[in-house]
């Protein structure tokens, strides 16, 4: 049988890139990016063993196969902007994606990845998107400025919505990227959207969004659709 193989692992060795923190009163209440990643991932992924690089911090990369996969989170900035790691975590990007190696991202993780391969990322002029967001039929919460504008020319297949047209890209390599956060909880999604209510986010749009708090997401489903792409290796 033809197509790309799919390989389950009795141990997966998973890499969380944090490109971003939450503010100190935000990690002690929820954790930070790696720990929601994580609570978000582990329960379809129970073969994984997930390690965390703050890139942010340091500013240093692993070795390409030190692991079986890398997650990218978001992040505060925009891809057009200066960032000390930017250029070399692109050319991780491509070198993992000639040899097959898994990776995905979200929010800023999505709009870095579409950026490495040649897409349009900068502010919508359609401006904040911020609440529950649907794309494929599965939702999230969201909230963001900047958005993906062209698909790259390595995207299998791109879902988003009226606000948000390319949230979703599935790659013709083992790839996987959202606009939105399947790793937000609600209560972490009040606290951050208070947080930000005003500033930097209009209040009216926080306040338009706080209804989305007990609406029902598929982060779950989400979860999976990743899980199948780390448990797919590509020709190395």
């Amino acid at each position: 049988m033809g197509g790309t193989p799919v390989w389950r692992f009795d141990l997966m060795k998973l890499c969380i890139l944090e490109l971003d923190s939450p503010s100190d009163p935000h990690v002690s209440d929820f954790g930070d990016y790696g720990d929601m990643f994580e609570n978000w991932l582990s329960p379809t992924l129970p073969e994984a063993q997930f390690s965390r690089i703050k890139l942010d911090q340091t500013g240093r990369l692993p070795g390409l196969t030190d692991y079986d996969g890398y997650l990218l989170s978001g992040c505060r900035y925009g891809v057009y902007d200066a960032i000390a790691w930017k250029e070399d975590l692109q050319h991780f990007l491509r070198q993992a994606r000639d040899i097959g190696l898994p990776f995905g991202g979200v929010c800023f993780g999505h709009q870095i990845i579409a950026d490495t391969f040649g897409a349009t990322v900068r502010k919508s002029d359609q401006g904040w998107v911020v609440g529950k967001e649907t794309y494929a039929g599965k939702s999230a919460f969201a909230v963001h400025q900047d958005q993906v504008l062209t698909a790259p020319d390595s995207a299998k297949s791109v879902s988003g919505s009226a606000r948000c047209p390319i949230g979703r890209i599935d790659y013709a390599f083992p790839a996987l990227s959202v606009q939105y956060h399947p790793e937000f909880t609600a209560p972490y999604f009040d606290a951050f959207l208070t947080a930000w209510r005003g500033n930097p986010v209009p209040a009216s749009l926080v306040d338009a969004a706080l209804p989305d708090l007990t609406a029902d997401l598929n982060c779950d489903g989400i979860a999976a659709d990743f899980a199948r792409v780390f448990r797919t290796r590509g020709p190395s």
